[in-house]
């Protein structure tokens, strides 16, 4: 497949199964991206990050004898915010939720969906393309001459869930303007730099999601926003479904769902 080189991906893989490293070098090969290494643990796979420098890596969370969440934490220490692909073969949040706060782009579970890691690199590809058209002063635009960049607003007292949220929205070419631990402070950066979508969350102290959102509402009725909680108690969801939200998400996040919830607010089907 002929590729645009400002499209083209290289990629570090990191799996301590050599089956699947051969299948992700056949995968990621199928869309014109570059494998500059492989490696089957995480002292190698640093080793070889620092050498090659890839745009991105797909980092399989279980190896023997290796922290893949420490492989990740150390990357983020040297200062770099190189997106990373992480590969499981359990269904376990709390690993996937501190792999997304130390800047994971996304999950896929094994067996391997390539058409989502396809997916997912295409995201990378784009993010890695606007950033470097940034540092250069050039606006980048999506196909079609749409600007690649929605903007969001996060509101939402949990630094983490923050942070995932983030990781994802830079992912799906959403620039993230401003986070908000609180409604108050929410709704202040919401004025301040008038988003396309607003992240809320309905559990917060003070002044609740649900009340953020009237007040949203009063003044910017076509808002896209979409509602974040731990509760699914439907009263909540009714009232939140009656003042016209884009989405409502349960806690802890999927991904994919995260994902898809941003591509239908914003139009992007």
């Amino acid at each position: 497949m002929t590729k645009n080189q400002s499209n083209v991906l290289s990629v570090l893989i990191v799996d301590d199964n050599a089956s699947v490293r051969s299948a992700l070098r056949s995968i990621i090969k199928l869309d014109g991206h570059i494998v500059v290494g492989d490696a089957s643990d995480g002292k190698t796979a640093l080793t070889l990050f620092r050498q090659l420098k890839p745009d991105a890596i797909i980092l399989d969370m279980v190896m023997p004898g290796t922290d893949s969440l420490a492989v990740m934490a150390e990357i983020r220490e040297a200062g770099l915010a190189t997106p990373v692909l992480v590969i499981t073969d359990t269904d376990d949040q709390a690993t996937l939720q501190q792999a997304f706060a130390l800047g994971a782009i996304d999950s896929v579970t094994k067996p391997l969906n390539a058409d989502r890691i396809l997916t997912t690199l295409s995201q990378i590809s784009r993010q890695v393309r606007s950033g470097k058209a940034a540092a250069t002063g050039q606006h980048s635009t999506a196909a079609g001459g749409e600007p690649s960049s929605a903007r969001a607003v996060i509101i939402d007292s949990h630094p983490e869930a923050r942070q995932f949220l983030k990781v994802l929205l830079g992912a799906a070419n959403v620039n993230v303007v401003a986070e908000a631990e609180d409604g108050f402070e929410g709704l202040r950066s919401v004025e301040e730099h008038l988003p396309d979508l607003v992240f809320l969350d309905v559990d917060m102290a003070e002044i609740n999601g649900l009340n953020v959102l009237r007040c949203l509402r009063a003044v910017h009725a076509d808002l896209k926003v979409i509602m974040a909680t731990s509760r699914s108690e439907g009263e909540i969801v009714k009232e939140a479904l009656s003042q016209g939200v884009a989405g409502y998400l349960l806690k802890p996040f999927d991904a994919g769902k995260v994902l898809a919830s941003v591509r239908k607010a914003l139009g992007r089907h």
